[in-house]
């Protein structure tokens, strides 16, 4: 998971609350309701699946100068832990997750099969939810934070990936299809990316 270090405060994972009141941000850091991050994170799923879609496969292996992690399992990591954490939120029962399991992939195309499979099941899932109820509701057992603000950091961190996905295709000179601004998304999930 990222660590974000601000002077002596650790930050495990992507949390936008405690990223904002860390950098002094000045900016909204209650969850955002349901109602607004389960389209959102929808959106964001089929953004990442097209831009997937775009990668080419001589670059599978390629790794972020920061971490050893290729884009096979990189690109899977988006969907997967999305995935783990929507099927956690509904159902209270958080899988394990096997993050090297994306590096079996040998084509972004399969990659992005998998992607369209986690966006149809996600697409389904939302047809059913009670967002009313998933914005009451409180913490699972195991989990620090109730349904929103899960709901919150998932979004968040996948948007977080999204703009990675797009700032790499760029550097391979691809032009994502359908690209989502920043604009559309909430501050706090567009910090500045340093790679």
């Amino acid at each position: 998971m990222p660590i974000t270090v601000v002077n002596d405060r650790v930050i495990n994972g992507f949390n936008p609350r405690q990223l904002a009141e860390a950098l002094n941000l000045g900016i909204k850091t209650d969850p955002r309701p349901p109602q607004i991050t389960v389209p959102l994170l929808g959106r964001v799923l089929e953004a990442v699946e097209r831009a997937v879609r775009q990668m080419p496969d001589e670059q599978l292996s390629w790794k972020a100068p920061d971490r050893d992690r290729p884009m096979n399992e990189f690109t899977y990591h988006i969907f997967g832990v999305s995935r783990r954490a929507f099927r956690g939120i509904v159902t209270g029962v958080y899988e394990p997750f096997e993050e090297n399991a994306g590096r079996s992939f040998t084509r972004f195309e399969d990659v992005a099969e998998f992607g369209r499979q986690v966006v149809a099941e996600y697409k389904e899932m939302e047809q059913t939810l009670d967002l009313d109820a998933l914005a009451q509701r409180g913490p699972s057992p195991g989990e620090d934070v109730g349904a929103a603000e899960q709901l919150d950091r998932i979004t968040g961190h996948a948007v977080q990936h999204l703009r990675q996905l797009y700032f790499v295709l760029e550097s391979f000179d691809c032009t994502p299809n359908q690209k989502l601004e920043d604009s559309e998304f909430p501050p706090e999930y567009v910090l500045t990316i340093l790679w």
